[in-house]
């Protein structure tokens, strides 16, 4: 007999399975090590990214304390009330010396005549300091038309014979005299500032002009003279983020990112050499290939297994066919156990699954064996204790019952767990077929399915819809009985933080642990439920008859349960503190709803959340009506809204000379009972319940309005018209093509509509407001920064945001005059927003004094009580009766 060989088509098809496994594993490594490549390059392109934004805000607040020091000289030292021979040098010196001594950057600040000699300085030599100046530096800072901070080229200090930075301002004396105020910062030190403790392999910093020269450098060059690097970082822009710039300082190929300072032509560049950003990444190359070459070698040696197992395979179908029979092949097919017994009660057949759900019969069952045996060993195995009477006894009454066999099939539940359903029929010669089929999965997930239904799965504590049930049969039993009851809401503080830092996992194993402790606060009888998510009720029932006697019972329970809750958790071997906000509330005494009380026990516990958490409190019906009244409030707004009971009144904004060159539009809310409201009474309750997103709408519709009202008439048709737009509002989704709907429907020209913007707002999600920004002003629509000035955060990305004006907050005008650092700061205001080419307008301008400096720093806009107080639209218009001027004429801000 010819010994069977595997075809060849299928050791072809296996060969071809090798050849497309080797071929798929190398293009996988290929792959692979190309996106490492990638990872790697994206990683430093991010780094140096996140470097370089993090290093301009650095060296913007460095350099602004530099710039407010020296501003400060003039108040420090009374310049402006003095001239140059009433200058005490050795005073003046040492109030120097104490106001720089908190700036350790600064290594001096000196006062220099216009011929470059020291007047003071905080150095020990007073006015004996030599300062050593760059040649034209000095003529440079005091030809400037305006005092700005001016930075000098690097120079070698004499003193130190460290490479050194100048930085410097000019004041006026008494008699007009302009005078320098010097400050020489030391390289390193700024270079300190720049790195801020980043370690970037291969990094190469730069501080540098526009036209390319070096002030800082790192790592460090020795120049004496500050060398131009080319090309200018201008040229740079075109290639944007690329690998093959030339680096700022080796000029190998690398990646180079730079962004501006807030001074004259400053800027800072970051390159990473190629060379450096893909040092880690040819390691991971050389391991893939390695783990490549693996690979195949075992998909090789498969093969060859493969190749083998085939020729066996072959073989053993040869003899399967050969001893195949037909009957074992249906017995072993049935998913049930089968035992089939003659008509003397005696084995004859039975299958492999008989022995699977009998595990201990296997190897006893044999042909012929007397069913009686089969009983027996069974009973032994589950009650080895029965004695032998009561043995006999159970497998005289299993041998009964089979004697009447059933049609319909019965359970047999063993002492391992497993349900077993048995159906017995009977042969035409008097044998019988018993099958076993194991359903023990089935009833267990018939169980699971009841628990789902009434048991919360994270927890085992009864769900809203059992707790439901309960309180609607403890409402009854308190009516019948008189007896109190109580309902205890909680809800675990700061769970989402939980959540969000540490995962729904470590979420998961606190509410655990809390469901184990809060049934340890109460009875029995009591109930402990799972609303969801952190939300958790503890029913009491049968309290005292006496209301009293029961809330002093429930405040009890509560504090147990706030000392239980506040001990420490161990989650995934960490400490964790957390604590609840407890609401509660009697039930008894009048029939009420579960879900009424359910509904006081939440408004106490969010009376706890805004009292500062981790507390008890009992429902006041006050809170109901405080809540009541606030929905009463959302009410009436949205009525509103839909009444059109909203008017517009504006304030108007003016220039310099005079002339009313816009204004900002300002709701009211004109009640039917109460008269004309003012935004502070319902602007609140609007943002909270999104309402605020129609007003603001509608606020933009009835401006955009006005404005094409007055493109006919010359008197009002070159005024602009400010909105304020909301957070809520901005963030819309479709708030661009909403403002771009209203200025199609309404006609109004859209570079007469100014959206000002709150500083938080241009903050949040800078990427999303640059891009519907910048969308909006290719539409030709204006934008503005209401009180700009509240935070110095925004100024970093002040040479992102496509912006027309900044708005000083009332605040700082409000103490002009009478506060020297809010001068400093509207002064660096107006310089940056020069330098950044950005209009300027001051709001909350009440007098005379404060315009008339306002007008001295260099602002030009003005808007306040001292020009008009937000007025109806005819009252506005009534202001311009006298003007005959056109739009024309106007010379409209930027």
């Amino acid at each position: 007999m010819r010994e069977p060989t595997t075809p060849l088509r299928i050791k072809a098809f296996v060969g071809a399975g090798v050849v497309v496994f080797v071929v798929a594993v190398a293009i996988v490594a290929a792959a692979v090590a190309w996106n490492a490549r990638k990872v790697a390059l994206n990683d430093s392109e991010a780094q140096a990214t996140r470097f370089v934004a993090g290093a301009e805000a650095a060296l913007n607040r460095s350099l602004l304390t530099v710039d407010v020091l020296l501003a400060s000289m003039d108040e420090l030292l009374n310049l402006s009330n003095m001239t140059a021979p009433w200058i005490d040098a050795e005073s003046a010196s040492q109030r120097l010396r104490g106001s720089t001594r908190q700036n350790l950057m600064v290594r001096y600040v000196a006062l220099l005549d216009d011929s470059g000699k020291t007047m003071a300085s905080s150095d020990p030599a007073g006015g004996a300091l030599a300062v050593q100046l760059p040649a034209g530096f000095l003529e440079s800072v005091l030809e400037q038309p305006v005092s700005t901070l001016m930075v000098s080229a690097p120079v070698v200090s004499f003193a130190s014979s460290e490479r050194v930075l100048y930085f410097a301002r000019h004041l006026r004396l008494a008699d007009s005299t302009r005078v320098a105020a010097v400050a020489e910062l030391p390289v390193g030190a700024l270079g300190a500032v720049l790195l801020q403790g980043v370690d970037i392999s291969g990094l190469q910093v730069t501080l540098e002009r526009a036209g390319g020269q070096l002030l800082l450098g790192v790592p460090g060059r020795e120049e004496v003279i500050a060398p131009t690097l080319a090309p200018p970082l201008a040229e740079l822009a075109d290639l944007g983020l690329e690998w093959r710039a030339p680096a700022r300082l080796t000029g190998a190929p690398a990646l180079v990112v730079f962004r501006p300072i807030l001074y004259q032509d400053l800027r800072i560049s970051a390159s990473i050499p190629l060379h450096e950003a893909l040092s880690s990444w040819r390691d991971q190359r050389d391991a893939i290939g390695l783990t490549a070459l693996v690979f195949v070698a075992m998909i090789l040696a498969a093969g060859g297994l493969a190749f083998r197992y085939l020729d066996r395979l072959s073989q053993a179908r040869v003899a399967i066919a050969q001893s195949k029979a037909t009957l074992d092949q249906a017995l072993e097919s049935m998913v049930s156990g089968f035992l089939l017994l003659d008509k003397n009660n005696c084995v004859v057949q039975w299958n492999s699954q008989f022995e699977v759900i009998f595990p201990w019969l296997k190897g006893i069952v044999a042909p012929r064996l007397p069913f009686r045996t089969v009983i027996e060993e069974t009973v032994k195995h589950h009650h080895p204790r029965l004695a032998d009477d009561e043995h006999a006894r159970w497998v005289d009454q299993r041998l009964l019952r089979q004697q009447q066999p059933q049609h319909e099939p019965h359970e047999q539940v063993y002492s391992n767990g497993r349900t077993i359903q048995i159906t017995e029929r009977t042969t035409p010669d008097g044998g019988l077929v018993i099958s076993y089929h194991d359903v023990t999965a089935l009833r267990r997930a018939s169980a699971e399915i009841e628990n789902l239904a009434f048991y919360d799965p994270l927890t085992n504590l009864p769900n809203r819809r059992l707790l439901m049930d309960r309180m609607q049969q403890a409402i009854a039993s308190s009516a019948r009985s008189g007896q109190y009851g109580a309902l205890l809401f909680l809800d675990l503080d700061h769970f989402k933080t939980l959540n969000d830092t540490r995962g729904h996992e470590v979420g998961d194993m606190l509410l655990r642990q809390v469901a184990q402790r809060l049934k340890t606060c109460v009875r029995r009888e009591d109930t402990v439920a799972r609303l969801g998510g952190d939300e958790f009720v503890v029913m009491l029932g049968d309290l005292s008859a006496s209301s009293e006697e029961a809330g002093a019972y429930v405040r009890r329970v509560g504090e147990k349960i706030l000392r239980k809750l506040n001990v420490p958790y161990t989650l995934g071997g960490h400490a964790h503190h957390s604590t609840p906000s407890i609401g509660a509330t009697l039930m008894g005494g009048a029939i009420q709803s579960s879900v009424d009380l359910l509904k006081q026990a939440d408004i106490a516990m969010y009376q706890v959340k805004s009292q500062g958490r981790n507390a008890l409190c009992f429902f006041d019906p006050q809170m109901q009506i405080a809540i009541s009244l606030r929905a009463q409030l959302e009410a009436d707004l949205q009525a509103a809204l839909t009444a059109r009971q909203f008017v517009l009144h504006y304030q108007p904004q003016f220039h310099l000379d005079g002339r009313m060159v816009g204004a900002e539009a300002l709701i009211r809310w004109q009640h039917p009972e109460r008269g004309l409201v003012a935004p502070g009474a319902f602007i609140g309750v609007a943002e909270e319940s999104e309402l605020i997103v129609p007003m603001g709408h509608w606020v933009l519709r009835t401006a955009c309005e006005q404005l094409a009202a007055w493109q006919g008439n010359p008197r009002m048709q070159h005024l602009q018209l400010s909105v304020n737009v909301s957070a809520r509002q901005f963030r819309q989704r479709d708030f661009v093509a909403r403002v771009v709907e209203v200025l199609r429907e309404t006609g109004a020209r859209p570079h007469l509509l100014k959206l000002e913007l709150t500083e938080s707002l241009v903050l949040d999600n800078v990427e999303d407001t640059i891009a519907k920004i910048g969308t909006l002003k290719t539409k030709g629509v204006r934008f503005s920064v209401d009180d700009f000035g509240t935070g110095y955060s925004s100024l970093a990305y002040l040479t992102r945001l496509p912006l027309d004006q900044l708005k000083i907050d009332q605040s700082f005008v409000h103490n002009l005059g009478m506060r020297h650092t809010d001068d400093v700061i509207v002064q660096t205001i107006l310089g940056m927003a020069r330098n950044l080419e950005l209009d300027v307008i001051a709001e909350g301008v009440e007098t005379e004094a404060q315009k008339k400096l306002l007008a001295q720093y260099g602002c030009t806009y003005f808007q306040g009580y001292l020009m008009g107080r937000p007025v109806p639209v005819a009252e506005l218009e009534a202001l311009l009766e006298p003007v005959t001027t056109t739009a024309e004429d106007l010379d409209l801000p930027g």
